[in-house]
């Protein structure tokens, strides 16, 4: 293990410094429950998230839809309520890293969706395990209530390989695109902006917080930063984990809790001591740091919930800006 130092450095609560970013070697991070399209596309999430974007119907939007309240609940996430086809309310999560929207065939059926069946079509979960899925255009979609509606057509695939109480997964990249969106967490609130009139900017800097670019990895819209050392990470709602690595140990850990991924196969992750790590100028101290066991080799490395709830994010698709800053407590 010589060859390669660990990138995180351990401290306590977060504040803006000046970036740097050290070279140094990887670790590969995973999220509690990812997934891994088995037909040339590759996913992470709680959640799914699709290296390669999905085809989307979506045309260009010029009404910006009212903004929605968030619930959390543990062990699922953020949550909002849907409507689809007019149809619902459904529970769906709200996940940054999926890179597509999922629904369950019971919600498919309900939204009279048109199912298309596509020939060797499937994802799988970190364990590699897979289950197969179809393929559905969503006409309209409503968020927060029936009336909040936002225009175009979205395509989801269907799965029966989610939670029994998540009737889907929805990613705010595919579903908003090309509006912007801000995930306030310690706010509960979701809410979308015109990105091409009152766009993100580097010049415009957040008081202790940063704007950093927008990193994408192939074809993959899912929302990347650059850590101080070099590596990427994805930022990823869907997962309750903290800052996610690889555990390098062999050894089985009693402390470990074991998940079921959406392919049907099992990972275990395991809290450790806090580390602290940084994205542009933004220092990240004494953040939940989790290490996973039995995800795939190629696994982003992760950060989730647990390590993003005191901050709002705004993600700017079109300027491929995300800007993260903490958000004031109210006296």
């Amino acid at each position: 293990m010589g060859a390669r130092r660990n990138p995180l450095r351990k401290g306590h609560g977060w504040r803006r410094v000046k970036a740097t970013c050290p070279r140094g070697r990887a670790f590969v991070g995973v999220p509690a429950a990812a997934l891994v399209a088995l037909t040339g596309v590759r996913a992470v999430s709680f959640g799914a998230a699709l290296f390669a974007a999905p085809r989307s119907s979506s045309p260009a939007r010029a009404n910006i839809p009212r903004p929605v309240r968030l619930r959390e609940v543990r062990g699922r996430g953020l949550l909002v309520s849907i409507w689809l086809n007019s149809t619902g309310p459904f529970t769906f999560a709200l996940d940054t890293g999926a890179g597509t929207t999922l629904i369950s065939p019971r919600v498919a059926s309900a939204s009279r969706l048109n199912i298309r069946s596509v020939s060797g079509r499937s994802i799988a979960g970190l364990s590699g395990r897979g289950v197969a899925v179809d393929e559905a255009t969503i006409q309209t979609v409503a968020i927060g209530d029936r009336a909040n509606v936002f225009p175009g057509a979205i395509d989801a695939m269907v799965t029966s390989g989610l939670p029994a109480d998540i009737d889907g997964v929805l990613d705010p990249t595919q579903a908003f695109s090309p509006l912007g969106y801000v995930i306030d967490i310690p706010r509960l609130e979701l809410s979308v902006f015109d990105a091409q009139t009152t766009p993100l900017s580097t010049d415009n800097q957040p008081n202790d917080g940063a704007v950093v670019p927008w990193l994408r990895e192939r074809q993959s819209r899912r929302p990347f930063v650059q850590l101080d050392n070099g590596d990427r990470a994805l930022i990823d709602t869907g997962s309750s984990l903290g800052l996610a690595i690889r555990d390098s140990s062999a050894a089985n850990h009693t402390n470990a809790s074991l998940a079921r991924d959406v392919g049907g196969g099992q990972i275990t992750s395991r809290r450790v001591r806090p580390t602290t790590v940084s994205i542009g100028a933004l220092l990240l101290r004494n953040i939940p740091t989790d290490l996973i066991s039995g995800a795939e080799a190629d696994a982003p490395v992760l950060i989730g919930l647990s390590a993003l709830r005191p901050f709002r994010l705004a993600f700017d698709p079109v300027h491929r800006l995300i800007e993260i800053a903490p958000v004031e407590r109210r006296r």
